[in-house]
């Protein structure tokens, strides 16, 4: 997940903004955000699961396969990237 969160901000400078704006991430916390802090709002204890994608991009890492799977999805969205076609994750 991180890899394809990478590659895509690689790819295109501003798909980190525009994936961070979209307005649906997790019932709870948001998938990606400018700090640790943002991504985990009252569970302090799961900040060391954030990785930084980018400097100043922080992924929630703390996810089940399927929840990888529906984030690479999100991305591949933003990206106009059709998954399972033009992407193929392997999530182990």
């Amino acid at each position: 997940m991180v890899k394809v969160f990478r590659a895509f901000a690689e790819r295109d400078s501003s798909f980190l903004e525009r994936f961070a704006a979209l307005p649906k991430h997790g019932r709870k916390r948001r998938y990606l955000a400018r700090t640790k802090e943002e991504l985990y709002p009252g569970s302090q204890h799961l900040i060391d699961n954030a990785y930084e994608v980018q400097p100043g991009w922080w992924i929630d890492t703390n996810a089940s396969k399927a929840s990888m799977e529906t984030r690479i999805k999100m991305a591949c969205e933003v990206a106009g990237v059709k998954y399972g076609k033009d992407l193929v994750a392997n999530l182990g």
